[in-house]
């Protein structure tokens, strides 16, 4: 059979493109309205997404580091305000114990009563602990009070503390001091000595001020008026100028 044949049964008035058919077929089943896509990002902007990255591992290290530690269920967002802060004693970075070597000499004392001491928490109160490579938050709270705790691990919470330490001689009448975890107290001398910190600055090698005080953001600071009750923990960084304004609120009760 010829071609001419094969096709004569559709007419030849009947012959129609394929684009006349392919109209005809949109005309008489439309495909339905497809959803926008959405566009392409540019790849200039991926250059960003390795900053998240680290900026979202730094957060979950501070997390764990701090999650890790055991506690009461109380949370992990400072003392509660009204409350006198822990007691407690740690070595100074600037003082003669090296907190390298593991023994209790080099732990934070965190024995609140003689009836609850023990090798793990202390064997003596750490408010009779008094030297000068020692600081001691019974003593520094006889006077208002700003104490900054950080920790090494994942975390850059350095600058806090310099911005502490820029304002920090505008009030003579408080105590200012940081709480550096996670190192030894060579580790932390160096550190301090690098920044060019004058403040005290207490070694917490293995993280018990941090549960001591429910601490779970780095960094984090107390302000508490003379005597040590709590006016307010604050979460995150503080400028300058926030700090002076908190500051002012414990020398001068509202």
């Amino acid at each position: 059979m010829s071609d001419e044949d094969r096709f004569g049964d559709l007419g030849a008035g009947e012959r129609r493109s394929a684009a006349e058919r392919l109209e005809e077929e949109d005309r008489l089943r439309p495909e339905p309205d497809m959803p926008p896509t959405r566009p392409e990002m540019p790849r200039s902007q991926s250059k960003y997404a390795w900053a998240v990255g680290i900026v979202m591992l730094m957060g979950v290290a501070v997390l764990l580091f701090t999650t890790a530690l055991p506690n009461t269920g109380a949370g992990l967002l400072g003392p509660p305000k009204g409350q006198v802060v822990p007691d407690f004693a740690a070595p100074l970075a600037t003082g003669d114990v090296s907190c390298d070597d593991d023994d209790n000499d080099c732990a934070a004392n965190v024995c609140q009563r003689a009836d609850e001491c023990s090798e793990p928490s202390g064997r003596v109160p750490a408010c009779e602990l008094r030297s000068e490579s020692i600081f001691n938050v019974c003593e520094a709270r006889e006077r208002p009070m700003v104490l900054t705790f950080l920790v090494t691990a994942g975390a850059d919470c350095e600058p806090q503390v310099d911005r502490v330490e820029r304002m920090r001689r505008e009030f003579p009448g408080v105590s200012f001091a940081a709480v550096m975890s996670g190192e030894g107290r060579d580790e932390v001398a160096r550190i301090a000595s690098r920044r060019g910190w004058g403040l005290p600055v207490a070694v917490d090698r293995d993280g018990a001020l941090q549960n001591l005080y429910s601490m779970g953001v780095c960094p984090s600071t107390v302000f508490a008026y003379e005597g040590g009750k709590v006016r307010t923990t604050k979460l995150g960084n503080l400028t300058e100028d926030q700090l002076r304004a908190q500051v002012r609120q414990i020398v001068r009760p509202g």
